[in-house]
């Protein structure tokens, strides 16, 4: 009997077994926003997946820490941190409201932290995210080789399966 045959019989076994003994399925989608017009694009494709799945969509805001080596000695105003929250928060709701208008399973989640990045992963890890969303926003050249890509850095360390959206 040839490998090819073997195999193809043992595929009802084999379609049992599982990446890490777990089931297969999208039951939650989290998608990452930082309001851009790309990452809106990417809510919405994410909602869209969501409906047709009939998974539970978690959006994501995290609103990132001031770090010493960005901002002068004297530091940050904390009250000027607590208003970049606070308008965070305020277009955070406005897109789970804009979500929930065709999909009821929304919910967000808005963070601090210094590497948006990490964060992103964490969550993602955490929820624990069957499928992660991002959205890019198409540096190239030179820009791209100095700045990198947050999308390609959180690829690299997702836990689940990720799409991005240009």
């Amino acid at each position: 009997m040839s490998q090819a045959t073997n195999t193809l019989q043992r595929l009802p076994e084999l379609a049992d077994q599982s990446y890490n003994e777990k089931k297969f399925g999208f039951d939650r989608i989290l998608v990452a926003t930082d309001f851009s017009p790309n990452s809106l694009r990417a809510v919405k494709y994410s909602v869209q997946l969501a409906k047709r799945l009939g998974a539970r969509l978690t959006i994501l805001h995290v609103v990132p820490e001031p770090s010493a080596l960005n901002y002068p000695m004297e530091g940050i105003p904390p009250e000027e941190v607590e208003a970049w929250q606070r308008e965070a928060a305020k277009k955070l709701d406005q897109q789970v409201v804009e979500a929930k208008r065709e999909y009821a399973k929304v919910d967000c989640v808005q963070l601090t932290a210094l590497s948006p990045r990490d964060e992103i992963v964490r969550v993602a890890t955490e929820l624990p995210a069957d499928f992660l969303v991002l959205s890019t926003h198409g540096l190239t050249g030179w820009k791209h080789f100095l700045l990198g890509s947050y999308a390609e850095k959180i690829l690299e360390h997702s836990p689940c399966p990720t799409a991005i959206v240009k």
